[in-house]
């Protein structure tokens, strides 16, 4: 998939078949955000045109009112990962500064969308808004296209049987409630967070669980604290794990927040090594026990229940 990250680096000449274009945010790229660009892309191929995604590298609010801005579902590279996976020809990623910003709505179009991209047919969500101040919506993006010679689509919201709507906020309210059976169930894929493994205090290998520590900085958005199953995935190979979000209450209570997974039937020597860790189940909260003998009996049941549940 080529990536372009500015606009200027958009070069005419490489969408010259014509373009089949999808524009939103795409934060943890959910069954709204893939039913967009599915559609896309079939129309892409239908036609012979280059299946094209534009996006933002940050949240607009990020720029726009900070002290609103959500956290990301998802990192850069996490979401240009996925949009690869779809299958897409281009992704635009750029930056949303103040000369974003301040173009116009029609502008966009016209400059980027007619001029540069050189697209024929264009998708949006139902909630999407573009250029300046957010005065562009779908009446205007098909009254352009009518225009200049491209159709647009806007798709309504795509609903998930539990949890109604599906969108962006959804999911991170369920992730940070600790709900990531809902919030996999709308994105559909589990949730997933990676990082480098680093050493630890070791105190889960002297309790006979030895775990992989996440530090620096951990892409994707991290679920509440809690005792989880899922898997870690090294290496593009899949392990069953019992995975802890938090401090440890027993030992550390003032102590921030971490990842660490205990990888079943894995003993290999992984530090400086990148994991990632999809979530699967909650199991229960964290809590704080009595003794290192009640913390050992807790331990065994999570790793058992993680087995049962992933069937490992």
């Amino acid at each position: 998939m080529q990536i372009i990250e500015s606009l200027d680096a958009i070069r005419p000449a490489d969408f010259a078949s014509g373009t089949c274009v999808a524009i939103g945010k795409f934060d943890g790229l959910h069954l709204g955000h893939q039913a967009i660009l599915e559609r896309m892309r079939t129309a892409a191929r239908s036609s012979g045109a280059r299946s094209v995604a534009f996006t933002f590298a940050n949240h607009p609010l990020s720029y726009l009112r900070p002290e609103a801005c959500p956290r990301p579902l998802m990192s850069r590279a996490q979401r240009l990962e996925a949009i690869a996976g779809l299958g897409l020809d281009a992704c635009v990623m750029v930056e949303f500064d103040e000369a974003f910003a301040s173009i116009p709505a029609e502008e966009f179009v016209v400059d980027v969308l007619v001029n540069r991209l050189n697209a024929k047919h264009v998708l949006m969500g139902a909630d999407f808004r573009f250029g300046h101040r957010g005065s562009g919506d779908g009446a205007l993006l098909r009254a352009l296209g009518e225009q200049y010679g491209f159709t647009a689509e806007v798709l309504d919201w795509v609903e998930d049987d539990e949890a109604g709507q599906v969108s962006s906020s959804r999911i991170r309210e369920a992730l940070l409630a600790g709900d990531v059976e809902g919030a996999g169930r709308m994105t559909g894929r589990p949730v997933a967070v990676r990082g480098e493994v680093v050493h630890g205090d070791a105190r889960g290998r002297e309790l006979g669980f030895p775990t992989a520590n996440l530090g620096g900085v951990v892409e994707g958005l991290v679920p509440a604290d809690g005792v989880y199953a899922g898997w870690a995935v090294l290496d593009g190979v899949s392990h069953a794990a019992a995975i802890s979000v938090g401090n440890n209450p027993t030992f550390t209570p003032d102590e921030v927040s971490r990842v660490e997974a205990y990888l079943l039937d894995f003993s290999d020597d992984i530090y400086g090594r990148t994991l990632e860790i999809r979530f699967a189940h909650r199991l229960r909260g964290t809590e704080r026990f009595d003794g290192l003998e009640a913390l050992v009996v807790q331990m065994h049941a999570d790793v058992a229940r993680a087995r049962e549940l992933l069937g490992a």
